[in-house]
């Protein structure tokens, strides 16, 4: 969720340092690896404690509002202050990827506007399939 009081400052470009999550993600427990589940348990939570201050860390947010959320907590960022201002952005952090640009067909980053649009066609063209 967006922090109302931090949205003038700028979208950081980048996020947490990708050789520091990949070490992160090297050393999350398995579940397989533990005989008992509450020594499991007490594993993953405690690499968790470590893991959400790098990834959901609410400064990789700042100058963002949510406009669209895909299902299991990936969501779609509209930037509204910094150099990225007017694009969308990807947030995958669910699925242990950092917020990335949105990138249209042709592999440009996604307007608003164009965000806008693409959503409204595809909205039309499933409303005319359904009648």
């Amino acid at each position: 969720m967006a922090d109302l009081s931090r949205l003038a400052e700028p979208f950081p470009r980048e996020g947490a340092d990708p050789e520091a999550v990949q070490l992160l993600l090297s050393e999350r427990p398995e579940e397989e690896d533990f005989e008992d589940i509450e020594d499991f348990d007490d594993a993953i939570e405690a690499w968790e404690e470590r893991w959400e201050p790098v990834m959901w860390s609410e400064d990789r947010t700042v100058g963002a509002v949510v406009i669209s959320t895909l299902g299991c907590a990936a969501r779609e960022w509209l930037i509204i202050s910094g150099p990225e201002r007017g694009r969308v952005w990807s947030d995958n952090r669910v699925d242990d990827e950092d917020l990335k640009p949105l990138l249209d067909d042709q592999g440009a980053p996604m307007t608003f506007a164009r965000w806008y649009l693409t959503w409204l066609e595809k909205a039309e063209r499933q409303l005319a399939l359904a009648r």
